[in-house]
């Protein structure tokens, strides 16, 4: 059984968003944004739904300890109280107590702090402020005590409020009176009076006394100095008495309440207060992976944000700079960051929908924030087919699958056997169980699921493979080395294919090496060639050196595409690498890495990446166009064993001390430094590339500058063969994909001829219409490469062509200005 499914939004557009209602009122999007890269969730909740309310939760309904926020939100989720979407809520301590306010279901469980909190109204409102603490007991109407807190320890003098989230018992000493209450009202609310009833009262003054019971339904009220005196001499078994916890300035009445820091949109605009509140500049300026809410200036649209970091290539994190702009884009008018990091979770009807960054999975918090429906779970009325769009190789099949939903978006189990399916018969057929095998040709239709007149269906494209791409290429081995060939296949919309290694057959060129079915070559003698994959028309090669004395380049810096940026203490809002042409070793560009370092520890900005380096090489370089700021340029790789290695392309002092000139750094791979979380590691081919990175410890030497990098080069061993570009002509024809992509203006096309041919290469709009001829002559066998240029066009998709004797290919590629 061979297929595969994508979205075809994100093979062929670089940036994608996928939206699905999962509630009354309430959808759930999905956003890719190539250029961080950055992976976002956002849930949009209508709180005019009526169905629909906040809620929070706080793990094991206890004020110590830790939960997932699945599993919060599992244990919460029943009929007419399902949690449509959850995310975590507070930073909190090592041992799991939240740093600011929490209310919860109108009981307030903590105190606030002098930072900002998110809090929901009984009136459906929305608010964001900073608030302070306020509470009284009134007896007989007019006799009035302070209550100080709730939830912490007694201090002298004090009147604190326990209730059931700080334990089962007070845990104060017996210098004090406590009198245990009951509500008188099924509920209570946060800046509402509420009344109850004294169930008992200790005031005894000697050991086995204090340290009383905590009803789930009430309260102890527990006084020491003056205010023990009060409840003694006012307070006494039966009384009603009234009490009320404040939070001003807010004066709604408050159901639910979560803490959060710092501020980050006010009235629209974005502000990042984390000086007002107390947050060092370096956590508003790194990236890392973030959870925020916000809401519209109406206070009817409420919104939570996650985005995903600290994964390199599939999501970077986000700055609050940048995470309250992306905020700005979806009509937030007031909007609060949240615990972020490793903590950063979204659950959307009980499954996680974002990638959490901790090695381990999903992190226990203290605490959640829920979007919750309470309308009744109904009748079969929507039916969701698993895949709105899927591409299946010609002659494979897939497995269709349908989920049932009510007219609020409830999630119902239906029976599949009672699920009727048909298709197009030009795409293939499908049988009762879902399962579809596809036509052997070329076309596109719908599947169709019925259950009575319930329907939907989804979009199927018969497909076939259309190229092949081998890496790492080239391939460079000593004598008796081996690698298992790894690559990339993808059909004619530019969707990666499922294949495994033995589904391609494998052959080399030469007499330098032999390859197994799965793509495992070992080399054997010195020399040069071709490693190739061939599954039906499709084929790919890449080159192979054995034994061959290189300088092997592995970026250029023609493009950036390969890496991206993170960091500790540095402002990343001013940090910046692109491709430049102001100065270069290898015509015409460079890597331009604009840096800004912020103080308050050592400051590291990474250029992440991920690039696999064949074979066994001794060294790597980089040349460096200084600043002469004396900043620590080092790098990171790991080996064959995912064990990491740290170099060092300068010492930490002097650095980077030359100015407006190239120094070519290189550095022995035998000198490589373990890092300190595998001290014991050892050495292991091939490795990859993870981490170029300039780094500061000195804090009166942080500053903005420029640094230039071009040709980042592994060195591999010398032998007697004599190195030649010229002695490899390709075995196919080949169209390679531009680069970079997108680009603005230029971009580098590349195609391989194995034999002189006449060539017409021209660009196209989607519209069919010829906008450029670059190439039109006969050409000579090799690899070639052409620069276009596109200044006179406008944004947006354009197609490339090669014409080359009986070759044909068409690319797609995008410019954005």
């Amino acid at each position: 059984l061979l297929f595969f499914c994508v979205l075809p939004q994100l093979s062929l557009i670089a940036d994608s968003k996928k939206s699905q209602q999962v509630g009354p009122g309430v959808i759930h999007h999905q956003e890719f944004i190539e250029s961080g890269p950055w992976r976002l969730n956002v849930l949009e909740i209508d709180l005019a739904n009526e169905w629909i309310k906040i809620e929070t939760a706080i793990a094991n309904d206890q004020l110590i300890g830790r939960e997932k926020t699945s599993s919060l939100a599992a244990e919460n989720d029943t009929e007419k109280h399902r949690v449509v979407g959850a995310i975590n809520g507070d930073f909190f301590s090592s041992d799991g107590i939240p740093v600011g306010a929490q209310v919860q279901s109108g009981v307030l469980q903590k105190g606030p702090i002098s930072r900002s909190v998110f809090g929901y109204s009984t009136s459906k409102t929305p608010i964001i402020d900073i608030v302070s603490f306020q509470g009284s007991l009134t007896v007989s109407g007019t006799n009035t005590l302070e209550v100080k807190g709730v939830n912490r320890v007694r201090n002298t003098e004090e009147l604190i409020a326990y209730n059931q989230y700080f334990g089962s018992t007070t845990n104060t000493n017996y210098w004090g009176t406590e009198i245990t209450v009951e509500y008188l009202a099924d509920s209570i609310l946060v800046n509402d009076p509420f009344l109850v009833r004294v169930i008992s009262k200790d005031s005894v003054y000697e050991s086995g006394h204090g340290n009383n019971p905590i009803p789930l339904n009430g309260m102890v009220l527990s006084g020491h100095g003056l205010s023990s005196q009060f409840l003694n001499e006012n307070v006494f078994i039966g009384d009603t008495l009234s009490v009320i916890l404040s939070l001003p300035p807010v004066t709604q009445s408050i159901s639910a309440l979560i803490g959060g820091t710092p501020r980050m949109i006010r009235n629209g605009v974005a502000t990042v207060e984390y000086d007002n509140e107390g947050i060092s500049r370096s956590f508003a300026t790194d990236r890392h992976p973030r959870t925020a809410v916000g809401f519209s200036q109406d206070s009817t649209k409420l919104f939570f944000f996650t985005v995903d970091g600290r994964q390199a290539g599939y999501s970077v994190g986000m700055s609050l700079y940048e995470l309250a702009d992306y905020m700005l884009e979806w009509g937030v008018y007031q909007g609060i960051n949240l615990d972020g990091g490793g903590s950063t979770t979204m659950v959307v009807r009980g499954g996680i929908v974002n990638s959490p960054s901790d090695a381990t999975g999903e992190r226990p918090v203290a605490n959640a924030l829920f979007c919750v429906s309470t309308a009744p779970t109904g009748a079969l009325s929507i039916l969701k087919i698993s895949d709105d769009e899927v591409y299946v190789l010609s002659g494979n099949q897939y497995q269709f699958s349908a989920s049932g939903f009510d007219q609020y978006y409830n999630p119902l189990t239906i029976n599949q056997d009672s699920l009727s399916w048909s298709c197009d018969s030009a795409i293939g057929n499908i049988n009762e169980q879902g399962l579809f095998s596809a036509a052997e040709n070329e076309d596109s239709g719908y599947v169709y699921v019925n259950s009575g007149e319930i329907r939907d269906s989804a979009m199927v494209h018969i497909t076939k493979v259309a190229s092949i791409e081998l890496f790492p290429n080239p391939l460079i081995l000593r004598v008796g080395e081996y690698l298992s060939i790894q690559f990339d296949a993808k059909d004619n919309f530019g969707n990666t294919i499922e294949l495994a290694q033995n589904d391609l057959d494998w052959s080399v060129t030469g007499d330098f090496g032999v390859i197994s079915s799965y793509g495992f070559f070992r080399a054997t003698n010195p020399g040069e060639g071709y490693i190739i994959a061939n599954y039906d028309a499709a084929s790919g090669s890449t080159a192979v050196f054995v034994g061959v004395d290189t300088d092997l380049i592995l970026d250029d810096f023609s493009t950036v595409s390969n890496w991206s940026l993170s960091g500790l203490r540095v402002e990343l809002s001013a940090c910046d690498f692109i491709v430049d042409n102001y100065v270069s070793t290898s015509t015409p560009t460079s890597g331009k890495l604009t840096y800004g370092l912020t103080t308050g520890g050592i400051s590291v900005l990474y250029l992440d990446c991920s690039l696999l380096i064949s074979g066994t090489p001794d060294a790597i370089g980089v040349f460096v166009y200084g600043d002469g700021k004396e900043h620590w340029l080092r790098g990171e790789f790991h080996d064959a064993d995912g064990e990491k290695f740290l170099v060092n392309f300068t010492e930490e002092n002097p650095g980077i001390n030359w100015s407006n000139s190239w120094q070519y750094l290189r550095v022995d791979l035998v000198d490589a430094i373990t890092h300190w979380s595998n001290p014991a590691a050892e050495l292991s081919f091939p490795i990859t590339w993870k981490k170029i990175y300039l780094a500061e410890t000195v804090e009166t030497k942080k500053d903005s500058g420029v640094i230039y990098l071009d040709d980042f080069t592994a060195h591999y061993i010398q032998t007697e063969i004599k190195k030649n570009d010229n002695l490899i002509t390709p075995i196919t024809y080949q169209l390679q994909q531009n680069c970079p992509n997108p680009f603005n203006p230029s971009t580098q096309i590349s195609f391989d001829l194995p034999d002189e041919t006449p060539v017409k290469l021209e660009i196209f709009n989607t519209l069919g219409k010829k906008v450029a001829t670059i190439v039109n002559t006969n050409m000579p066998a090799g690899r070639h490469k052409v620069r276009f240029r596109a200044d006179e066009l406008a944004s947006g998709i354009y197609l490339y062509r090669i014409d080359a004797g009986d070759f044909h290919k068409t690319r797609k590629m995008l410019l954005i200005k």
